[in-house]
């Protein structure tokens, strides 16, 4: 055999080697976990995939007296809140009846918008650093948790991406 055509069998062979080893490298790293993990918060049997949204580092700020309102803030304080009315211990009805109502009469004057489906109400910031500075809120119900969850952050677009990331478990 002619040594040129040796030499370059060699290197063809050597060549699909490494692409062989490359690529299965990549797809090894992919089952190692080495790819990027979703940002997952999990509170109160409630998840929040947090992967696209921005500034949406979570902290548990404060519950109240009757453990029924948790507030949680993004660490920076960049106006990025959650709200969690967690009224599992009422009865249904109860919740239904006089929790639900009260909670939507804040919203009933609030201009709407919507983002991505999601019902975005336009509000000023009332408490924190942020006195006066608009802010976009959802909120997302569970009636068969007697749960709402109640978004909010100083951009729609945001707010939106947050309710959307909410999922119950």
């Amino acid at each position: 055999m002619d040594i040129k055509k040796v030499f370059l069998i060699t290197l063809i062979v050597v060549a699909a080697i490494a692409s062989i080893s490359a690529a299965g490298a990549g797809f090894l790293d992919g089952l190692i976990g080495n790819e990027p993990q979703d940002n997952v918060i999990e509170i109160d049997n409630i998840k929040f995939n947090t992967t696209n949204v921005t500034k949406f580092e979570l902290s548990e700020n404060e519950t109240d007296d009757y453990g029924y309102v948790s507030w949680f803030v993004d660490e920076n304080d960049t106006g990025y809140n959650v709200h969690i009315f967690n009224y599992n211990s009422l009865d249904n009805d109860l919740f239904k009846t006089s929790f639900v109502p009260t909670y939507k009469e804040r919203y009933d004057n609030a201009p709407t918008q919507t983002v991505n489906g999601v019902v975005i109400y336009t509000t000023t910031a009332n408490t924190g650093n942020h006195i006066g500075e608009p802010r976009y809120k959802a909120y997302v119900e569970n009636y068969d948790l007697n749960k709402i969850v109640d978004f909010s952050s100083p951009d729609p677009n945001e707010t939106a991406k947050m309710a959307l990331s909410l999922k119950f478990e």
